[in-house]
């Protein structure tokens, strides 16, 4: 199943500057619903010191819902670099010799303008949101959407440090040759400070195959099927989560609101 991590340990440190009213209203808004850990579970999280021996319980929260919270309170977007903040309600799109449209379908769905000039480090601001035009990381991009279509979905397996698979090309290119070059230069921007090597660009298809009259037999069984891409590691943000506080919390109970 998808990992699961420990509320109150959340609440300490990422969200310690939202109030439990403000968490409860993201999380209604959302539908998150959070588990009780089981009795084993809490006693790991009491010995590992991330919850006081006199914790009763402790709610648990999925990490794609911890994300979906998380990006609903945290996560703003930034104006882009040529835009004056005074007029913000007619920022224009960013276009650029090398822009071109991205997409990506998580939480509802979301349309942008990719900039590849500005992703200068992991974190730059390089992609313009088509709705609301503010800019933002690629990690966060794929958590932003304006639409609620999908509150009611049981969301599963996302990880915003894969980002670099949910972005995808837009599909308002049709013509070949662009969707070959405009495909390229997302590769590029993909593979850079990519450090684990975890993306694998696709490489292009030539034809190889010989002449039909000379065409060798070829054994099924040497096939080889593609080995399996590894999962990423956890985002940075949650790996701050190993040093909060230790304040204790009181347990959300299944489909109850945090108190």
């Amino acid at each position: 199943g998808e990992k699961r991590l420990c509320l109150p340990q959340i609440l300490n440190s990422v969200l310690r500057d939202f109030s439990l009213q403000q968490i409860n209203s993201v999380c209604d808004e959302l539908h998150i619903y959070c588990s009780r850990c089981t009795a084993d579970q809490l006693e790991i999280l009491k010995v590992m010191g991330i919850l006081p021996f006199s914790a009763p319980s402790c709610g648990l929260i999925t990490k794609t819902d911890a994300e979906r919270l998380c990006n609903a309170l945290l996560y703003g977007g930034t104006y882009p670099p040529h835009c004056k903040k005074e007029f913000s309600s007619t920022i224009e799109l960013e276009y650029t010799d090398k822009s071109f449209k991205v997409y990506h379908e998580c939480f509802g769905k979301c349309k942008g303008l990719l900039v590849p000039e500005l992703y200068s480090n992991p974190s730059a601001a390089c992609i313009q949101c088509l709705d609301c035009r503010l800019m933002y990381p690629p990690h966060k991009f794929v958590v932003h959407s304006h639409k609620s279509l999908e509150n009611r979905t049981c969301h599963w397996g996302f990880d915003s440090a894969n980002w670099r698979s949910y972005i995808l090309l837009s599909q308002d290119y049709t013509g070949k040759e662009e969707k070959v070059r405009l495909g390229q230069l997302l590769d590029e921007m993909k593979e850079k400070f990519d450090y684990n090597n975890k993306y694998k660009r696709k490489a292009p298809r030539v034809p190889s195959d010989p002449p039909a009259s000379k065409k060798p037999k070829i054994d099924d069984s040497t096939s080889q099927s593609p080995n399996s891409s590894e999962k990423e590691k956890q985002s940075s943000w949650l790996r701050s989560l190993s040093n909060s506080s230790n304040k204790s919390i009181g347990c959300v109970h299944p489909r109850q609101r945090l108190s």
